[in-house]
């Protein structure tokens, strides 16, 4: 369909296609938003990606999404979005059905923790690189690696990392998009991938994108997990200065003494400028991180590490102490919940998102100004029933990174219901069963 002028902008509440109750808004975009729905046959839980009203608009968003949804029905790997349907509803317009993951996204951790431990670090890029070899093979190119799109879900096995959003992905056997100009800008002029991530060739038009433009990007994810920052960052142009004529941000090892020397060097040879020069594959990028690991590559496991003092010490002190397990038992087990939150301080008010939640409070990720140690109240939908309902919270601890804010937040006598709707939540995320709540005990999760 030409035009989108009769859909409307699909909202929680409504019904999609007669078959998905769309339940509760788990992200939402500039072109899009993503809501977890409920099939009304099955009963399965499934994530639904819509377009925004402005995107209704625009046929160019229409047949990106068709496909994203084409791209991913070529893909099957355990690091990668599975796709179920797709289609158009009459009222809400196009979708896409998506396996739910309950997770966290890489930003939102790193965020908390600035760094992850080398073994972390490294067990993540393989599973990285898995999923975008399965990619590479079916000619997909991601083009849009970064910490927003990584998502860490639990399995039976330890952490999984799952690859997510390709609605930028080119594929190898397609013609270039007439929409891209030289400068690779839509047509809302937005950059085709985000700046910092992206290989110097996919900003500049200097070479052909392809696999070993994605390598790039793993590195650089590889790069901040191992640091805290990224090789280059601040506006396209300063980037482009940067990478060019500027020094090579390679002094890994003075900041990370526990960093191997072979690790080091797969870092510089993913980073390197000159695609030529650079790893040809992600295969190769994961085998040179296994061979830094003598001791092997351990199991994923992010969502349990240990972050209380991380985010206050040196560090080398904070990867040493991020390496620790969870030694400080918390008092309520918490599961991955990620959904739109507003925070409201006296007379102000900002948006972010959850990250994970529990009986005795949340984590929240945000840009907006929030004291520490204040009285809050948090506008956000339950995780069951997608009831929206205002809590009061205190902030715990708040701190700072270049993916914004992340804050501890522990409730102030939450209701019974709420607690119940949660704890349930939490036990089928989890498979435990948690702890009766104990009064006065209002602790704070610790990302």
């Amino acid at each position: 369909m030409a035009q989108g002028t009769q859909y409307q902008e699909a909202r929680v509440g409504g019904v999609l296609d007669r078959r998905y109750s769309l339940r509760r808004e788990i992200a939402r975009g500039g072109h899009g938003a993503v809501f977890e729905a409920e099939h009304h046959v099955t009963r399965a839980r499934v994530a639904i990606k819509t377009l925004a009203r402005s995107a209704l608009l625009m046929p160019a968003a229409h047949a990106r999404l068709y496909r994203e949804a084409r791209i991913l029905g070529t893909l099957r790997h355990p690091n990668l979005i599975a796709v179920y349907d797709a289609g158009t509803c009459p009222i809400f317009g196009p979708y896409l059905v998506l396996e739910m993951i309950e997770g966290r996204p890489l930003d939102g951790v790193l965020l908390t923790r600035r760094v992850l431990p080398v073994a972390q670090a490294v067990a993540l890029t393989v599973q990285l690189c898995a999923a975008l070899g399965e990619a590479h093979q079916r000619g997909v190119v991601h083009r849009d690696v970064k910490p927003s799109n990584l998502l860490i879900a639990r399995s039976s096995s330890g952490d999984r990392l799952e690859l997510i959003d390709f609605g930028i992905a080119k594929l190898s056997s397609e013609t270039p998009d007439p929409q891209e100009g030289v400068d690779k800008l839509t047509k809302a002029g937005e950059l085709l991938g985000t700046v910092e991530y992206m290989a110097p060739e996919q900003i500049m038009g200097t070479a052909p994108v392809d696999a070993r433009s994605d390598v790039y990007a793993a590195g650089v994810v590889l790069y901040e997990c191992l640091v805290g920052e990224v090789p280059y960052s601040g506006a396209p142009t300063t980037v482009i200065t940067n990478m060019l004529a500027g020094p090579r941000p390679f002094s890994l090892r003075q900041r990370r003494s526990d960093l191997p020397l072979q690790l080091e060097d797969a870092v510089k040879k993913a980073l390197e400028i000159d695609p030529a020069k650079r790893l040809a594959s992600v295969a190769q990028l994961a085998s040179a991180c296994i061979a830094a690991l003598p001791g092997g590559v351990p199991p994923l496991n992010l969502l349990d590490l240990s972050d209380d003092r991380a985010k206050v010490v040196s560090l080398p002190a904070a990867a040493q102490l991020a390496a620790e397990s969870a030694a400080a038992r918390r008092q309520y087990v918490r599961a991955p919940y990620i959904t739109p939150v507003r925070v409201r301080v006296g007379q102000t008010s900002c948006d972010g998102r959850t990250e994970d939640l529990s009986e005795g409070g949340v984590l929240l990720v945000t840009e907006g100004e929030v004291p520490d140690g204040e009285r809050v109240k948090l506008r956000l939908p339950l995780p069951v029933s997608g009831r929206v309902v205002e809590l009061e919270a205190t902030t715990k601890w708040i701190t700072t990174g270049r993916h914004g804010r992340a804050i501890g937040a522990a409730f102030i006598d939450a209701s019974d219901d709420v607690r119940a709707e949660i704890r349930a939540y939490v036990g089928l995320m989890t498979g435990t069963t948690p702890s009766p709540a104990q009064p006065g005990d209002r602790s704070a999760p610790k990302g």
